[in-house]
Order: structure tokens, then C-alpha cells, then sequence
């Protein structure tokens, strides 16, 4: 068959009572900075064969009121999302049932560098930019960050799935010092963020193999000779299918199908029940095999049977049954 094809507290004195204690002075911040990030779209995600990939773009812009040169190691951090569920490793998408796809995102194209952040997740690998910026000066710049859909999620659900990491989801910070010298280490203090959106569409999905059915080698065709065949099929989870078979190359219906070997022909028959009293055919509702898929291998029995006959002239015979998955 062809196959089918995530203070030491007292005041003590008057000073303390006013707040007069010593204590650091506030630092002055020269460098500001801002950016935004595009949504992550993978569109529509097959569920036996993920690892779909997307990318985003991150464009930010940074400038310096100071009179002098500034220099600044500028942190963008990700967390987990609205709908991550604090899962980062990898992330997370849900639907509206609260069924998950995960999916991770990365700095580089390779996805060996998760984009991580600062402040929360396993990942502290938020991305670094090092700029140094002249006396009232400007820079813009962007980077790319690349999204892929874990594999082997064999049970996703089909639909749509998101996480939305507006809000306190994403952190921008800025570790400024004077001079032409990066600091190369991210600031504490959040001073923006750049929302953004990771969308996917499960979709339904089907595909289907078929072994080879053998009656093996008779004599005279005198009784009935049995055999069977398997066929696997692999369905997205929740999916409802039904499995028809034709009636091959040299039959003239479904009940009435024939090997053939030249001009010589033997009739044969193929059952879905170990009985074989229910002809296997391709009409659904009618005589088709119905399933619903949970995104592993189910195998379902072919039973055929040759019946009594005359007894045509010695040879091998066969056919081909087309296999159709509806879903």
C-alpha cells in the first residue's frame, strides 16, 4: 500500500530623624535610552514535525546629554510572558484552554544562546549592547532575535496559542559611565521596556503507513487463505479521522477487488474486524475506520481473506491499495 501520503532603628539624634545620615549621592544618568521589538509569528506549526523558527527585530535608540563622552553597557532582559506561567526553560504558549506549546528564544541563529534576562528566569544571558556615545551625541542600532518551536510536542493541541510579554515582561537598563570604556555589566534599575507578542497556530494533522498484506504461497484455492496487514497512523492530538481504503488497481468496486497477475485474476477481500464480516472501503460513515488522534502512533489491522475459488495459473499476484486518512 502507498502511505499517505515550555535599620537599626532608634532615632538617636536629631540628624537621623532628618534624613541627614550619610549616604551615597544619587548618580547622574546622562545616557537614555529606548526600543522596541516586533512580534514573534511562527504561523502555522505542524505538531509531528516541529522546530518551526521565526525572528524578531530589535531596534533601540540611546543618547547623551552629557558634555562629555559617555559610555554605556545598555541590558535588554526577557522573562517569561503572561501566559509562560513562569517557564523559561523552555517557554511557553498557551491557548485558550490553557494547552501548551513551548518554544524558546535565542540571541543567535545557531539557538545555542538563550535570550534571557537579569531579573527572572534560569537564564541570565540578557543581551548586551556596549556603546560609547559622543557630547550630546545619538546612536541607533537593532538586533535579531531568533524564536523556534520546541520538538517532539507530539500532544499539542490544535489552535492558537500566545504569550504576551508587554508590561513588566521585558527590562531595558543602562550601566552608564564617563569616559570611552563600557562598564560590560548590566544595571540593576529598569529604566524602560519594549513589549512584544509570540504567536503560533497548531494546526491538524495526519499521516499514515502501510505494511505490505501477504497471503504467502497456496496450491489449490480450495479455502478460504487468510492474512493481514498494519497500518500506523499519526494524528495531532484531539483530531477525529477516518482511514478508507480503495479498491485497489483491478477491482471493479469495493466489495469486489482482484489481484492480478497478466490477464489472470484472483479475487480477494479486506476486513476491518478480526471476523472479517466488515468489508474495509473508502466511504466515510459508511465502511471507513474511525480514530481520534492523540499525536502518537496508532496501528490498526487489516484483515484480508481469498477465498475459495477456481484456481487460476501458478504465478505471483498482486494489487495496490491506495490508503486515504480524512481528518
Amino acid at each position: 500500500m502507498n502511505p499517505l501520503h515550555v535599620a537599626r532603628g532608634c532615632a538617636v539624634s536629631a540628624l537621623i530623624a532628618l534624613g541627614l545620615s550619610a549616604a551615597p549621592p544619587a548618580r547622574a544618568q546622562n545616557i537614555s535610552c529606548s526600543a522596541s521589538m516586533t512580534d514573534v509569528v511562527f504561523g502555522t506549526v505542524n505538531p509531528l514535525s516541529s522546530l518551526d523558527s521565526a525572528n524578531a527585530t530589535l531596534n533601540y535608540t540611546c543618547n547623551n546629554s552629557a558634555n562629555s563622552t559617555r559610555s554605556a553597557t545598555v541590558c535588554f532582559s526577557i522573562g517569561d510572558g503572561a501566559q509562560g506561567a513562569g517557564q523559561t526553560n523552555p517557554r511557553q504558549m498557551q491557548d485558550g484552554a490553557g494547552d501548551i506549546l513551548k518554544f524558546q528564544l535565542y540571541q543567535n541563529a545557531s539557538h545555542s544562546t538563550v535570550w534571557g534576562s537579569t531579573f527572572f528566569g534560569v537564564f541570565a544571558t540578557p543581551l548586551q549592547v556596549n556603546l560609547t556615545i559622543g557630547r550630546r551625541g545619538s546612536t541607533s542600532g537593532s538586533a535579531t532575535m531568533y524564536g523556534q518551536v520546541v520538538n517532539g510536542q507530539l500532544t499539542a493541541v490544535p489552535g492558537s496559542y500566545q504569550d504576551d510579554f508587554s508590561g513588566g515582561h521585558t527590562a531595558l537598563t543602562v550601566n552608564e559611565t564617563s569616559g570611552s570604556t563600557p562598564p560590560g555589566s548590566c544595571d540593576s534599575t529598569i529604566v524602560s521596556n519594549f513589549g512584544f507578542n509570540v504567536t503560533a497556530t497548531v494546526s491538524r494533522q495526519c499521516t499514515v503507513s502501510a505494511g505490505p498484506l501477504n497471503f504467502g504461497t497456496t496450491g489449490l484455492l480450495t479455502a478460504n487463505t487468510p492474512g493481514t496487514s498494519t497500518l500506523g497512523v499519526q494524528c495531532s492530538s484531539g483530531s477525529a479521522y477516518n482511514v478508507g481504503l480503495d479498491q485497489g488497481l483491478h477491482g471493479t468496486g469495493i466489495t469486489a477487488r482482484k489481484m492480478a497477475l497478466g490477464t489472470n485474476l484472483i479475487g480477494y477481500q479486506l476486513y476491518s474486524n478480526p471476523g472479517r464480516t466488515t468489508v474495509w472501503g473508502n466511504t466515510v460513515g459508511s465502511n471507513t475506520v474511525a480514530g481520534v488522534g492523540n499525536g502518537s502512533l496508532q496501528n490498526l489491522t487489516v484483515y484480508g481473506s481469498v477465498p475459495p475459488q477456481a484456481t487460476p495459473s501458478a504465478g505471483t499476484y498482486g494489487d495496490t491499495i491506495t490508503v486515504t486518512v480524512t481528518y
